[in-house]
């Protein structure tokens, strides 16, 4: 067949030919392309939504009115949405607010170690292989507002490489925050966390859970790396995942021993 000698009626049912082709081959290769992308590409989060229930009751009804005028309830749900970025920086600034830097009384122009405020009490997580080293128990804490406090480590029991300070805050008018412990179990391969840490100012980076503990040891390996004693990792909304020690140190710079109530 001559295509130069087609008649119009062959030039359009060839047009469709080609174009049927041509969408087929497309939606094989888009296909083919999506099944090797790697999971951070087809699973990336752009918002988190969060639902409120307002309920309204209305005065109190005379009793002479009876049982039939019962308080009703009225339900309103409101949807909030809210960036993951916007989330990440939220989380960030709030966890700060719970963060301490501890150093020793005999140098106080020397950071010894971070520290997280776990507990309305005062009570702080920090490296046990960096303050232990220093033969004391005694040691000052700078709150989030650049206030000293005394700091007192209780008596390490067992092998746990997490020291635990109580703040005597009964002496300042300083506050800090709570920072909440994230559950161990619900902790998942991938997971989004936040690392903040640095020897001066605060530093931060973002990366992903690379391990899990596991029977044989308590550590949280991630993607992103610290070398700080004291340094933290933290989940997107704002749960404290692990904290650098020196058992951590010990395995890499991406190791952070999981973080427990004390």
């Amino acid at each position: 067949m001559d295509i130069e000698h087609l008649t119009k009626h062959q030039i359009v049912l060839l047009a469709f030919l080609v174009g049927f082709v041509t969408s087929i081959a497309t939606g094989i290769v888009t296909v083919s392309l999506m099944d090797q992308a790697p999971p951070s590409v087809t699973r990336t989060i752009n918002q988190i939504v969060e639902r409120t229930v307002e309920k309204v009751v209305p005065a109190a009804v005379p009793a002479s009115q009876g049982a039939a005028a019962a308080a009703a309830t009225v339900t309103k749900e409101t949807t909030v949405v809210v960036k993951n970025d916007d989330l990440v920086a939220q989380s960030i600034a709030t966890v700060q607010k719970g963060i301490v830097r501890i150093i020793s009384l005999n140098d106080r122009t020397v950071l010894v170690a971070r520290g997280v405020v776990v507990d309305a009490n005062g009570i702080v997580l920090s490296d046990r292989g960096a303050l232990e080293p220093l033969g004391t128990i005694n040691f000052e804490a700078i709150l989030p507002g650049g206030e000293h406090v005394p700091a007192v480590m209780r008596i390490p029991i067992g092998t746990s490489t997490i020291a635990v300070l109580d703040l005597q805050m009964a002496s300042s008018s300083g506050k800090v925050a709570v920072v909440p412990i994230a559950q161990a179990g619900k902790l998942q391969l991938g997971g989004s966390i936040i690392r903040i840490g640095g020897s001066g100012s605060d530093t931060v980076g973002t990366g992903v859970i690379a391990k899990l503990p596991d029977s044989h040891s308590g550590l949280v390996q991630a993607t992103v790396v610290s070398t700080t004693p004291g340094s933290i990792i933290i989940n997107s909304f704002g749960e404290l995942i692990g904290i650098t020690t020196s058992d951590s140190l010990a395995w890499g710079a991406d190791f952070y021993t999981l973080a427990t109530s004390p």
